[in-house]
Protein backbone atom coordinates (compact mmCIF):
# COMPACT_ATOMS: atom_id res chain seq x y z
CA UNK A 1 0.00 0.00 0.00
CA UNK A 2 1.59 3.24 -1.14
CA UNK A 3 1.17 6.45 0.82
CA UNK A 4 -0.32 9.45 -0.87
CA UNK A 5 1.96 12.50 -1.14
CA UNK A 6 -0.83 14.85 -0.11
CA UNK A 7 -1.44 12.87 3.07
CA UNK A 8 2.18 13.05 4.16
CA UNK A 9 2.31 16.78 3.35
CA UNK A 10 -0.83 17.39 5.41
CA UNK A 11 0.63 15.38 8.30
CA UNK A 12 3.87 17.37 8.08
CA UNK A 13 1.98 20.69 8.22
CA UNK A 14 -0.01 19.53 11.26
CA UNK A 15 3.23 18.58 13.00
CA UNK A 16 4.85 21.95 12.21
CA UNK A 17 1.72 23.80 13.35
CA UNK A 18 1.73 21.87 16.62
CA UNK A 19 5.42 22.61 17.18
CA UNK A 20 4.88 26.31 16.42
CA UNK A 21 1.92 26.43 18.82
CA UNK A 22 3.96 24.67 21.50
CA UNK A 23 6.86 27.10 21.05
CA UNK A 24 4.47 30.07 21.26
CA UNK A 25 2.88 28.70 24.42
CA UNK A 26 6.24 28.08 26.09
CA UNK A 27 7.49 31.56 25.20
CA UNK A 28 4.33 33.17 26.62
CA UNK A 29 4.66 31.12 29.78
CA UNK A 30 8.30 32.19 30.09
CA UNK A 31 7.32 35.86 29.70
CA UNK A 32 4.69 35.56 32.43
CA UNK A 33 7.13 33.87 34.80
CA UNK A 34 9.83 36.48 34.12
CA UNK A 35 7.41 39.37 34.66
CA UNK A 36 6.26 37.89 37.99
CA UNK A 37 9.87 37.39 39.01
CA UNK A 38 10.73 41.00 38.16
CA UNK A 39 7.71 42.26 40.08
CA UNK A 40 8.66 40.23 43.17
CA UNK A 41 12.27 41.38 42.99
CA UNK A 42 11.20 45.03 42.82
CA UNK A 43 8.85 44.59 45.78
CA UNK A 44 11.63 42.94 47.78
CA UNK A 45 14.05 45.74 46.96
CA UNK A 46 11.52 48.37 48.08
CA UNK A 47 10.86 46.41 51.28
CA UNK A 48 14.59 46.16 51.99
CA UNK A 49 14.99 49.91 51.53
CA UNK A 50 12.01 50.60 53.80
CA UNK A 51 13.55 48.44 56.55
CA UNK A 52 15.99 51.22 57.33
CA UNK A 53 13.19 53.77 57.77
CA UNK A 54 10.51 51.53 59.34
CA UNK A 55 12.01 48.60 61.29
CA UNK A 56 8.68 46.94 62.24
CA UNK A 57 7.41 44.68 59.44
CA UNK A 58 3.72 44.92 60.41
CA UNK A 59 3.78 48.69 59.99
CA UNK A 60 5.60 48.38 56.65
CA UNK A 61 2.92 46.00 55.39
CA UNK A 62 0.12 48.35 56.51
CA UNK A 63 1.70 51.22 54.61
CA UNK A 64 1.80 48.97 51.54
CA UNK A 65 3.40 50.71 48.62
CA UNK A 66 1.75 49.67 45.38
CA UNK A 67 3.83 49.47 42.26
CA UNK A 68 2.14 51.04 39.26
CA UNK A 69 3.47 49.62 36.03
CA UNK A 70 3.70 51.99 33.09
CA UNK A 71 1.30 51.36 30.25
Amino acid sequence: MATNGQYTEKYRMNTYSLLALLALGLSLLTLVVLSLLAKNLIKKQIDDQMKDMIPIKAIRERIGIRIKWRK
